[in-house]
């Protein structure tokens, strides 16, 4: 009795884990669209995929999360509106064993793409319009995307790469790790890591509590704003940069070009400390208070470079 009893849970088991697998709806809509079209995407769980393509089409295949009401499909005029429909309240143990959408979105290369979802994994590549990308638990993974790109997450990570013209990249607790990235660029974390191996003209970059790591190449302007964060700046190919720091207790550790070409202010004001080793110039101590400054012009001072932090430490050296 006993093994019949065992028996029939485990069909029954089988049988529901299979009813669970095959929820989901499966979703292949195609839209004629405008080689601009504005597109708002909205998907709060699972994976989306959104590339680009050459054709002035719109397409959403895949699966539809399981604990989905449907899907709305908007187009027209050059507005375009996708959103996976949910329950206004799921309840907490039904969202730990539910499978989320799994979605590839094709749009027009030229499309200017706003995504927004809750805990949500998205790949954007190869858009040339602009793209907006929230989410809040999930990992950002862009490739390629031109013009205006914002990617802003609270718990994950965005991994970039070849991002070209005004970006912004925005994480609470998670990671920041961008490479070959060219134009304005504007970097912010609270507790996460920042990591730049990246060509900008201008980067700004915030952090609190993180650790930064930039490698730079060319860049014009920089401006660092930390407060227990650390930052280690490698610049490349720019003897005559503007750079602005400061910082609470943070370290600034700076590896700059021999042959620069700047003015060059570095202060602490509560116990700090400043190492020089890209000249012979020394900081000095102020005659009363824990204080200690270094100012001095190199080549012809094209450049400028001012560090203050309050207790944190300065370094500046060659590559």
């Amino acid at each position: 009795m006993k093994i019949q009893i065992l028996g029939s849970t485990l069909a029954l088991l089988l049988i529901s884990t299979w009813v669970f697998a095959t929820s989901q709806q499966s979703i292949d809509e195609v839209r004629a669209v405008s080689a601009n079209e504005k597109i708002s995407l909205d998907v709060q769980r699972g994976s989306v995929e959104i590339k680009a393509a050459s054709d002035n089409q719109f397409r959403v295949s895949g699966k539809l999360d399981e604990q989905a009401e449907g899907f709305t499909l908007d187009s027209a005029k050059g507005f375009t509106k996708f959103s996976v429909k949910m329950p206004k309240q799921l309840i907490e143990s039904d969202q730990s064993k539910s499978n989320g959408s799994a979605l590839v979105i094709t749009v027009p290369v030229g499309s200017n793409i706003e995504f927004s979802g809750v805990n949500v994994n998205v790949t954007a590549s190869g858009i040339q319009g602009s793209s907006l990308i929230n989410t809040v638990n999930g990992d950002i993974n862009a490739l390629r995307l031109t013009n205006s790109v914002t990617l802003s997450t609270v718990n994950g990570k965005i991994d970039s790469e070849a991002l070209q013209g005004q970006i912004t990249l925005k994480t609470v607790n998670g990671e920041i790790d961008d490479k070959t990235s060219e134009g304005r660029i504007s970097v912010e974390s609270i507790n996460g890591s920042i990591e730049l191996e990246s060509n900008p003209t201008e980067l700004m970059v915030t952090v609190v509590n993180g650790e930064v790591d930039l490698v730079l190449n060319g860049t014009q302007q920089v401006a660092l704003s930390s407060v227990n964060g650390d930052i280690e700046l490698d610049l490349h190919n720019q003897v005559a940069p503007t750079i602005k720091g400061s910082s609470v207790s943070g370290k600034f550790e700076l590896a700059l070009p021999a042959q620069l070409d700047a003015q060059v202010a570095l202060k602490t004001s509560a116990g700090g400390s400043i190492k020089n080793t890209l000249t012979n110039d020394k900081p000095n101590r102020a005659k009363y208070g824990p204080a200690s400054s270094l100012t001095y012009s190199a080549g012809n001072g094209s450049g400028n470079i001012e560090i203050n932090t309050v207790s944190g430490r300065i370094e500046i050296k060659k590559h």
